[in-house]
């Protein structure tokens, strides 16, 4: 890390709240500190909590950021930082003014929480999609994997592990893919997810890039209504346009592309939200504050270059989620037998 001379320190306090509580806030908050070139101060005073959206979207500022210069965390809280310790956020992550504990004795914490992720490889998405999946699900129904028997069907098992392991897979395929557009080749995806056991049980899962936004690989399609961020976002969430893992010649996508789509369904269905960042634009949807702001795209007085979604699950009620319900009809016209595609895993 190299120190930055005779470059003002940039000194930026962060909301109470670090995720989906006060998004814009932190939106802002993250878009001064990435200002200049100077030393970062993220003053922590007044955090007391700290959601795997907020966790990955600081880590995503912070890895890149603490390579080039002196990044420091100062009043923040014995138990947040032991908490952030325990999501494994300070790996990889050059960090001064904060009691980190060492060698600290973990309690088995699986079934609650994935530690923080960084994705770069669509190998790897897979794997984490998998573990999170069985681990939450073990936490549901309190036993541990179904014994691998396709002569033994594991109804109980199946019925939570199904739309909760489509709804990982999807939201990190779409992110890796999407992230790397438009010259981002050196992006990456950091993933977390955390148990709450409000609401009978409830996932909140954060999946962030550093890549591009949607207006960037979406400004030139055709169902774009204005090249604004919130119509972008908006255009993404759109059936046959959220996913695009395999591209045309043009840009266009040439699958059915329902995977942000359908992860947002599975979600509502079960009686979670869905927040979404992306440039200064914020999406937000469900929740229990479902009737004052459903459906509703905000401007966002910071700004961040990439994407960042954070989806909740209410547990008791995945039981119940069809995915092929959810699906959009296919449209035989749109499928192509060999398709030109990019990719980009390890």
């Amino acid at each position: 890390m190299s120190s930055q001379k005779n470059c003002p320190a940039i000194q930026v306090m962060l909301p109470s709240s670090v995720g989906v509580n006060n998004l814009p806030a932190l939106i802002e908050a993250l878009s001064l500190a990435v200002k200049g070139d100077g030393d970062v101060e993220l003053d922590c005073a007044n955090v007391n909590f700290v959601d795997p959206l907020g966790m990955t979207l600081l880590a995503a500022i912070l890895e890149p950021l603490s390579r080039c210069r002196r990044v420091s965390m100062p009043w923040l809280k014995t138990t947040t930082a032991g908490y952030l310790e325990r999501m494994d956020f300070f790996n990889g992550i050059i960090v001064d003014g904060v009691n980190i504990p060492q060698n600290r004795v973990r309690n088995d914490q699986r079934s609650n929480l994935l530690e923080i992720t960084r994705v770069t490889g669509s190998s790897k998405s897979e794997d984490v999609a998998d573990r999170l999946a069985m681990a939450i699900v073990g936490k549901i129904i309190g036993r541990g994997p179904k014994p691998f028997d396709f002569n033994v069907p594991d109804t109980e098992y199946d019925q939570y592990y199904r739309p909760l392991r489509y709804a990982l897979s999807e939201l990190l395929e779409n992110a890796l893919t999407h992230a790397k557009r438009e010259g981002a080749f050196k992006a990456s995806v950091w993933v977390a997810a955390q148990y709450y056991k409000d609401q009978g049980g409830r996932i909140q899962v954060a999946v962030v890039d550093n890549g591009c936004c949607f207006l960037a690989t979406l400004q030139n399609h055709p169902e774009l209504s204005a090249k604004t961020h919130a119509a972008a976002i908006r255009t993404a969430l759109k059936p046959k346009v959220s996913c695009n893992r395999d591209m045309g010649l043009f840009g266009e996508s040439v699958n059915e592309g329902v995977g942000l789509t359908t992860t947002v369904r599975i979600s509502k269905a079960t009686g979670g939200d869905v927040h979404i960042v992306s440039g200064d634009a914020l999406f937000l949807d469900g929740g229990v504050a479902a009737g004052k702001r459903q459906d509703q795209v905000r401007a966002l007085q910071g700004k961040w270059d990439g994407v960042a979604v954070s989806a909740t699950f209410v547990c008791q009620k995945l039981p119940s989620v069809n995915i092929p319900d959810l699906l959009p009809p296919m449209d035989v016209n749109k499928q192509v037998k060999t398709p030109i595609a990019l990719r980009f895993d390890d």
